[in-house]
This record gives structure tokens, sequence and C-alpha cells, in this order.
């Protein structure tokens, strides 16, 4: 792997206590126990931020900008996943929350809506013809991350468009230019992000060589200044140019995307391990009736987010009583020829073909892999199979993986030393 990559999800090893819980809920085996604290291995990362949920000690993080960042630019604007909407109650509207994120020191501000009503009226049209069904959502960063590291078999299947929140960002980026006549490079685009995994994706995109986005600030660094500005009762409403559709504000919860495409062959999951269950049944072949399946890695959709404040369920409910205030906009033709146009001339396609990162392989050399592929079989023979993780490592077989990887010095498991030490 690149030596650059950024990985947002980071270990503050100084507050570990090498209580295993990281160990054991990584989705990708990439956390290991060395000399009593946590290790990550980047190259398995996915930054899906399941270990900072489950970390009693706060030692794992995610890495975002600070405000201090907005002074690098002349024009700063701001966009959000409807997310943010859902951290709030019901007496705090749209249009009072795009107004107190423009106080605290943006000059525009967006929602992301734009850039998901694009997605959805565009894979209408194109879904057909995807050779590989099911399709799969690419909306989710540690998604697509997943199927780099874990099942490459699938990137065929991945939709070959942007995230929402960079359509957006790219349109917004663009738009402001030209209408403020300031050059690209000094309008700030800075996503507020409920996860690390979009965060990452920010800074090492995937599928694109670029991201128009300049800085990622957490919905939690966020969340209390904006409260401040909201208890004021002072909010003069800024107005919004248009109220997002139902459909595309919905993409924010679970189910929301694969709804608003209006077909019956879809699925819908969300959380990791129901994801990597559901990758399973795909690669196999037994899902090949469907036409297009939405994964996030967070329960619930993007409101259940390892960065965001509210309880996912009180968010949901949030989003469902905002949503009940919204005027469905219906996407006219001219829209849809605009749309499609865009998708032609791969301004919202991916510019890059996604390619499979290698890191399971024991060997490059496939002589030397089989070897090795022996070897872990041999050693996984003489382990118990209860994957403590005693050994530092989450399961018996990445054990043996480490051991013949040459990851790790020794090659004793604790559990046999015990047994054999009660057996003297």
């Amino acid at each position: 792997m690149d030596t650059n990559y950024f990985h947002s999800v980071i270990l503050k090893s100084e507050k570990c206590i090498g209580c295993t819980y990281c160990l054991k809920i990584c989705p990708t085996e990439a956390i290991r126990l060395k000399n009593g604290k946590a290790h990550i291995i980047k190259e398995r990362c996915i930054d899906c931020g399941e270990c900072i949920r489950v970390c009693p000690n706060h030692a794992k993080n995610a890495i975002t900008d600070d405000f201090n960042i907005l002074k690098k630019f002349k024009y700063n604007v701001a966009i959000f996943s409807p997310v943010l909407y859902s951290q709030f109650s019901y007496d705090a509207s749209p249009d009072m929350i795009i107004s107190s994120v423009k106080l605290l020191g943006f000059d525009d501000v967006y929602d992301s809506t734009p850039g998901a009503e694009i997605i959805s009226a565009i894979l209408k049209n194109v879904i057909k013809d995807y050779e590989n069904k099911p399709v799969i959502s690419s909306s989710c960063p540690a998604i697509v991350r997943l199927i780099q590291v874990r099942f490459s078999d699938l990137i065929d299947n991945l939709l070959d468009m942007k995230n929402p929140f960079e359509i957006t960002a790219r349109l917004a980026k663009e738009k402001i230019s030209k209408e403020k006549n300031i050059p690209l490079n000094d309008v700030g685009i800075f996503y507020i992000t409920p996860c690390p995994a979009k965060a990452t994706s920010i800074k090492n995109p995937i599928g694109d060589s670029i991201s128009y986005i300049d800085g990622v600030i957490s919905i939690r660094d966020i969340y209390g200044p904006m409260v401040r500005l909201l208890s004021t009762n002072t909010i003069d409403s800024i107005g919004t140019k248009k109220s997002p559709s139902i459909d595309s504000f919905m993409w924010s919860i679970a189910g929301g995307q694969a709804e608003s495409l209006g077909y019956d062959a879809t699925l819908t999951v969300s959380g990791i391990n129901n994801a990597i269950s559901v990758l399973e049944e795909i690669e196999m072949g037994r899902l090949d009736k469907l036409s297009f399946v939405e994964m996030s890695a967070c329960p619930g959709g993007c409101i259940g987010g390892p960065l965001v404040v509210e309880n996912r369920f009180i968010a949901l409910n949030n989003i469902k009583n905002i949503s009940k205030r919204l005027k469905k906009l219906e996407t006219n033709e001219e829209e849809n020829a605009k749309y499609m146009e865009m998708y032609t001339n791969n301004i919202i396609r991916m510019s890059n073909k996604i390619e499979p990162s290698s890191v399971m392989k024991l060997d490059n050399d496939l002589t030397n892999s089989i070897k090795k592929m022996n070897a872990m079989e041999n050693i996984m023979a003489g382990l118990p199979g209860i994957d403590c993780g005693i050994c530092g490592s989450p399961t018996c077989r990445a054990f043996a993986e480490d051991i013949v990887t040459g990851s790790r010095k020794d090659s004793f498991c604790p559990v046999n030393l015990m047994g054999k030490y009660k057996n003297r």
C-alpha cells in the first residue's frame, strides 16, 4: 500500500489498556495486540469506526479538520448529509440548521441531496446496462473499501458513480467560482461528516484521482457550537433555494436509496457484519436475481455513524418528522436529460477503475503462497480453535497467518501452553 495513504481512524496508544474489544470487533482483522497495546494494520483498515464505538478508554479516534482550515480560502462552503438535520429536534427546521452552520464562518451552505437526486435519476436509466448483478451501491466508502480488501471479485458490481457529497461539492465549487468570479482554488469546500470512512475517502479518493472537498469536519465537533446558536432563538432563516426531495432526503437512513429507485428487486443492508454476510452470498451467486443492493457499514445507515451525537433511533424519528414537512419535488424530463449528459461526460462517474487491494495475499509468488497456506493449515491443526484473542491475534486463523507471514516473532499459543502446564 502507498505509504502516504491517509487513515482517519487512529490509535492513541497511551490510552490503550489492551482490553481486546477492538481486536474482536474489527471486520477485516486489522488489529493486533502487541506488548499489551493494540496495533492497527493500515493495509487492512477500512476506517469503518467500529473500534471507536467499542473502545472503553477512547483510545481510538478519528482525525478530522478544525475550523482554522477555513482561513486558507477566500470563500468557504459547507456541505453536509441530511444526517445533520436528524441531530436536532423537531423545532429546528432545515432552514434554521442551514443558517446556524453558515453563522459558524461559512459563506454558503449546501446539503448533499442534489448529488443524491442526480444518482437516483441516472441509476434508474443505467442499472439495466450493468453486466454484473446485483449492482452494489458505492455511496458508503467503508463498504467500497471492504470490497477492495475482502471481496475483490465483486468490484465490477459496484456502481461507478461518485458519492453524493462529491457530486454536490464539484457542482457547488464550479457554480460559485463562475458566479462570484473566484478562482476554483480559492473556493474551499468542507464536508461535515458522520463517519471516519468518508473523511478517509476524501483524502484518498477511491475510483478518482482527486476530491473537490478541501476539508472534513465531524458532526461531533460542529454540534456544540450549533446547539449554542440554536438555543439563542435569534437565528433568522436564510431560506433555501430548493427544498430537498423526500427521496434524496431519506438517503441518510438505511433503505432510502433503494426505495428511491422504485424497484422491487432491491435489498437494503446496514451494519458491517450484516454487509459481510450478504457480500458472501453475492460472491456465491445466490443473489443475482436482485437488481440493486444498498449497503451501509453503520447500523441504520449514516444516522448510525461513529461521529454522530444523537441516538440513531431518535435521529431516525427526527428524519421522519422533518420529511413530513417537505414537499416532494418531481424531477422533470429536462432535469433528467441534463443528469444523463453529466453521466455520459464522466462528470459524476468515477474516473478511475477501482482496483482490488490485495492485502490478504500470503505471498506475491503463487508457489510460496501455496506453501504458506499449507503451513497455516498445519499450524491451525494444533491450535484450540476458540478464537480467544489472548495471543494478540483476533482469531486462530489470523494467529497462523501472522506466523507464516513473519509479522510475529513467537509461535506460542497461550491456551496450549496453559494446558501443558496444567498437565504436568
